[in-house]
Formats: C-alpha cells, structure tokens, sequence
C-alpha cells in the first residue's frame, strides 16, 4: 500500500470527477476502549448471531490501491477502467464468507426456500426490463411452481442465495440494529454492503494480477473458485443449472486477508449504483455514481467463465432482482 501525505491527499480530492460521490467518513476504527465485547481495530471479529451461527469478518486496513485492470489483462472488460488510484482512508471489516444461509435465518428467521417463495408470491411491480412488472415475471418464475422447481440445495454452509440488493440491504440494517440493542456496535458504525472500492480492495488484498492467487488459468481458479469449469464436480443434491449450484462456502483457498469465495461460487452484491467507466486519476473514498438503475456485483459464479473469475471484473443488475447465482457479504463501517 501507498502511504499519502496530507497535501497530496489534498491534491487528489481536488481532482475527483463529476458522477462519483464520495463518503467522507469512509469506513474507520471505532473510538475509544470500552467495547470489550465488540470489535477491535486490527483484529478479526467472530459476531455471535445465535447459540448455532457466527459470522466472521477479517480487519482491512486503509491505504491506496490501483482499481480496475489495465488494457493489457487477459479477458478484460471495458469497463473496468481507466484505471484509478484509489485511497480508503479508513480500516473495515469485511465478512470472511459470503452470508450463509445459517446466517441468514438467524437474523432474519427464514431460509431459502421461504425466501423465494416470497420473492415468487411478491405483486409488487418493479421498473425491470425497461418496464413496470412483477420480479416473477421478470425472472420467469410461475406462481403455480413448487419452490424446488427453482432451488438448488438448503443446508446452512451454502451462501444464502435469492437475495435482491433490498434484501440483503434489509439484513444489513436488521443486522446493525440487533448489534446496536446488544452493546456490540460503536456509535456510528452499521454493518453495509461494501462499496465497489472496498469489496475490490478486499479481494486484491495487495496483489495487482487478474486474481489473488495469479492469472486466472484453470491450474489457479480451480485452487480458489467455483466456477463453470468446476462447479459440477463432487456435486450433489438438487442442481440449478448444468449438475451444479452455489457450495458451501470456504471450500477453497482463501486471499492473504483470509476472504474465501471473492472469485466464484455466487456474484456478490456492493453498495453502488453501476457506473460504465471509472473516474481515472486518484480518489478517496469513492461510492460510485449518485444515482443508476442498475447495482454493481462483483466476483463471479458457479455458472460463469474464467473472464467473470478475475479481481477486476464487474457485473450490474437491477436492485429487486433475485437470483440463484447472486448473494453478499457485509462490511462493518462507520456511517
């Protein structure tokens, strides 16, 4: 990481480009010594969420990091440039797994299959497609279906899929709220989706090549990812497409920061709207465009190719929309 003093710091917020909004308060290390039992600055944080569910989140500390990738990586998409130096000016936490579906029905006291089946049932019209229509209409579900008709597997391990953007923002601020009543939660703080920034430092933890582990070979994401290739092996139980669905997480090998599944598995949710280019030059904090139709996700599926299993790569779909290959992780920042 690039250290930067305060006049450059200076410098670079000057220069931020017009579309890309910026959270001054980033995300920062909570004041004070007297939460014993919250998180701590530097150290990982083991939330207990019931007598049966924990959720783990790896310290991330500020610094500057080159996001996107340059026009010589393989498989590159255009939009993941020009690329920008990128300064986060304070540590969070992020979740060392994608939210599982154990996780999920702690907090929200429903697994999957109650969750599409809620999705499925749901008349609210949402602008999707270019049009104002029900999310089953949109994802091609019938009401008159069974919910297994549409599910892949249900145990605990396995990241909670069928999430919406709303969704996984409800969690989150359920999440924040629970932590807040239990003395566990710094004033300030609310456990969030990570922004685009934060979820691609993250998953780069200081490395600079198409993933954390390398290039994206087979011989690499094999060792880290589920994906396209792979995600059929050793499958079993109800498939979602092609022998294959989500897995359980942390099955492959983790990045230095100890963050499994950044690349493949499900697509993860970030904070922002979707924006077709980056900035350039240096920013801090960043958080995206001010407004969109369409929310950023990032790190790939079981469905998708290696050109989808790279650190830099990017995907964007409306909020309401819910799916089998997309789920989140949080963040714990300061608001």
């Amino acid at each position: 990481m690039v250290a930067m003093d305060a006049a450059n710091m200076r410098r670079v917020s000057a220069g931020l480009m017009i579309g890309w909004s910026v959270w001054a308060g980033g995300c920062a290390t909570p004041e004070g010594g007297s939460q014993k039992t919250g998180p701590v600055a530097g150290q990982r944080w083991d939330l207990p969420l019931s007598s049966n569910a924990t959720l783990g989140l790896a310290w991330i500390p500020a610094g500057t990091f080159t996001m996107g990738s340059p026009a010589s990586e393989s498989r590159r998409k255009a939009d993941e440039g020009p690329q920008t130096q990128v300064t986060l000016t304070k540590g969070y936490w992020m979740g060392t797994t994608l939210v599982t579906i154990g996780q999920w029905k702690a907090v929200m006291g429903v697994g999957v299959r109650d969750q599409l089946a809620k999705e499925i049932n749901d008349d609210t019209l949402y602008e999707l497609g270019g049009k104002q229509q029900r999310l089953r209409d949109f994802m091609g579900w019938s009401r008159e279906a069974e919910s297994t008709d549409y599910l892949g597997n249900e145990n605990d391990e396995l990241p909670m899929y069928f999430v919406s953007w709303n969704d996984a923002q409800e969690f989150c601020q359920k999440l924040t709220a629970q932590e807040r009543a239990a003395g566990r939660l710094p004033a300030g703080y609310v456990y969030n989706l990570p922004t685009e920034a934060q979820w691609e430092n993250a998953c780069r933890a200081g490395t600079t090549e198409a993933t954390y582990a390398g290039p994206n070979t087979a011989a690499v994401l094999d060792g880290i990812a589920w994906y396209a290739a792979n995600s059929a092996q050793g499958y079993t139980g109800r498939a979602v497409r092609n022998g294959a669905g989500p897995r359980d997480v942390a099955k492959k090998q983790p990045n230095a920061r100890g963050l499994y599944d950044m690349l493949g598995n499900i697509w993860e949710w970030c904070r922002d709207w979707y924006g077709p280019t980056y900035p350039g030059g240096s920013v801090i904090d960043p958080t995206g465009p001010a407004s969109g139709t369409e929310r950023v996700n990032r790190g790939g599926s079981f469905g998708s190719g290696p050109r989808d299993e790279r650190s830099a790569s990017r995907a964007q779909n409306p909020p309401p929309e819910a799916s089998a290959y997309r789920g989140f992780r949080v963040a714990l920042c300061a608001n």
